[in-house]
């Protein structure tokens, strides 16, 4: 949509012949609604008129009607410019460049219930940056401490907040801090980097979810519709198969990673994928009662509609403390099966970070070293997708995730996390060489 066109649809919904005095008596409750404007905007990025008038009415004295405050914020919005209106809906002054945007927030934001915050805290977003915990000043804080204080740092975290906050490939951030030459110094420091962007993006309040923290939502659905699977969850943007694979390979997406997706070789059977959930979910549920990570009951079943977040909780405690598996196996009465899955859990799982290089047919192969301490590769399916469709990431592609034998593969124990680093030429190389000569050795495909 061209420029000219975008004006024309600001001006035929904001026009400026529609602009009268201020009525008599109004001058303070228009002063209380442009607040409120600015910080729902702030808040959803756009709210229906009717929506706006019924929060701002159940929280003022004041009371003000639909076609009211068209009335009396139209000469706000022609000169400040913050907000504006559009259709039957009040936006945010980024939609102004491309109204179609505001639209395609709307489907995002159908059937989700809205975040509506008692008045002195809804006022508080009328600052664009307000948040309402401490995870993006610790990101900052980060920044600076071990990058120093400088204008790109003070840039670098600008930009890095900003694509968080409205995007969601988080592979992107090594090419962000790449592009103000701030690279980390070892592993240890990217992950602590990591898990408070992670800590972050989980409490920020975004436009998507109508002004919830993806935590927040999490919670509320699953314990609103307790019959939704709601677990694994897998957000895919549709590739056309004529299109460039998103693996990066150049080839095109029927010719690459398609043919993992049509031969379904590349993960568990239907009947496998659901036993190793049954008894994931089985040692997730003993673990959380065990330690009390969550308030949350998890029942030991599948289908299960327990968070992903709640499930990600319980899943560091696990693996901080394996030898709980033990104390499941010996104080619950499971079926032979389950527990000889459980003891090669506990014998062979392998976690830490691994470079995925290349997707076959029947796995995805990653660079990882064996108990001597060489490189190695290893074949590990995907459980209900596999991974080069779970992924879809340029390759090579740094994942932290767990590996575990089952059913005489390799899979992970469900949760597999994109690294947000990208590789210069000279890191591809030298994977490459990783790779060429770990491949000599073979693809291990099980740890039993």
């Amino acid at each position: 949509m061209t420029e000219q066109k975008q004006i024309e649809i600001f001006e035929q919904y904001n026009r400026k012949g529609d602009v009268i005095r201020c009525p008599y008596g109004r001058a303070r409750i228009r002063q209380s609604l442009d607040s409120y404007a600015k910080a729902a905007v702030n808040l959803y990025g756009i709210i229906s008129r009717e929506d706006f008038v019924d929060i701002f009415n159940r929280q003022n004295i004041d009371q003000t009607t639909y076609e009211e405050i068209y009335i009396l914020l139209l000469p706000l919005v022609l000169k400040e410019g913050w907000y504006g209106f559009y259709k039957e809906y009040i936006v945010h002054y980024w939609f102004f460049e491309d109204f179609e945007e505001a639209d395609f927030l709307l489907k995002h934001q159908a059937n989700k219930p809205r975040h509506i915050p008692e008045k002195t805290e809804f006022i508080k977003h009328v600052n664009e940056y307000y948040e309402d915990n401490d995870c993006w000043w610790n990101v900052q804080t980060f920044i600076w401490n071990f990058f120093g204080y400088s204008r790109d740092t003070i840039e670098a975290y600008k930009e890095v907040r900003d694509f968080m906050t409205f995007g969601d490939e988080i592979s992107e951030l090594g090419s962000i801090l790449g592009r103000y030459n701030l690279f980390f110094r070892d592993e240890q420091q990217m992950q602590e980097f990591i898990n408070l962007i992670m800590l972050a993006k989980n409490n920020t309040r975004i436009w998507d979810n109508k002004g919830y923290t993806p935590s927040e939502l999490y919670e509320i659905i699953s314990k609103r519709d307790e019959d939704i699977i709601k677990f694994p969850v897998l957000q895919k943007k549709k590739v056309g198969r004529n299109e460039p694979c998103p693996c990066g390979s150049g080839k095109k997406y029927k010719k690459c990673c398609a043919i993992f997706e049509d031969t379904k070789t590349a993960q568990l059977t239907p009947t496998e994928c659901r036993e190793f959930y049954e008894t994931w979910f089985g040692l997730i549920a003993f673990v959380n009662e065990r330690e009390r990570v969550v308030n949350d009951k998890i029942k030991p079943e599948y289908p299960n509609s327990v968070s992903e977040i709640v499930v990600l909780k319980v899943r560091e405690v696990l693996w901080e403390k394996p030898k709980i598996i033990d104390e499941y196996i010996t104080e619950m009465q499971l079926p032979q099966e389950t527990i000889n899955i459980l003891k090669l859990w506990r014998k062979n799982y392998k976690k830490g970070m691994f470079v995925i290089m290349e997707h076959q047919v029947d796995y995805a192969v990653v660079i990882a070293s064996n108990e001597q301490g060489e490189d190695r590769l290893y074949g590990i399916k995907g459980i209900s997708n596999s991974i080069a469709y779970t992924l879809r990431r340029e390759l090579p592609a740094l994942i932290e995730t767990v590996m575990l034998p089952f059913k005489g593969k390799i899979i992970y124990d469900s949760f597999l996390s994109p690294i947000p680093i990208g590789f210069a030429d000279g890191a591809k190389a030298a994977f490459q060489e990783m790779y060429d000569k770990a491949k000599k050795h073979g693809i291990i495909t099980s740890l039993e």
